[in-house]
């Protein structure tokens, strides 16, 4: 991919869409990344630096604590589903997607 993207080195930005966004008060946050981490530990440390109730219950599953029934979460444009889940490492750099599953009934 050479797509010219302009952010501080080590960081990781996190675009939330819809009701996430407004939940954290920002639809984009940079998280500081100084090494490989984990998409469980990206989450860990947004939920950190969003410390909001209402962003926690939307994004994590009050009972397994597991983001993905309520999110589906794109790396670079792609669910992290067909890598490795939650295991699946991100680089400095990659893009994420966080995006609320909505459904009625």
């Amino acid at each position: 991919m050479n797509e010219a993207m302009t952010m501080p080195v080590g960081a990781v930005p996190v675009k939330l869409i819809g009701v996430l966004g407004s939940a954290a008060g920002n639809r984009e946050i940079l998280l500081p990344a100084t090494n490989i981490l984990t998409v469980q530990e990206l989450i860990s440390a947004l939920l950190k630096t969003v410390s909001n109730k209402f962003f926690r219950e939307l994004l994590v599953d009050a009972g397994t604590e597991d983001p993905r029934p309520n999110v589906i979460i794109l790396l670079n444009d792609q669910d992290c589903n067909i890598f490795d889940g939650l295991k699946t490492q991100i680089e400095p750099g990659t893009r994420i997607t966080i995006i609320p599953v909505a459904h009625g009934g």
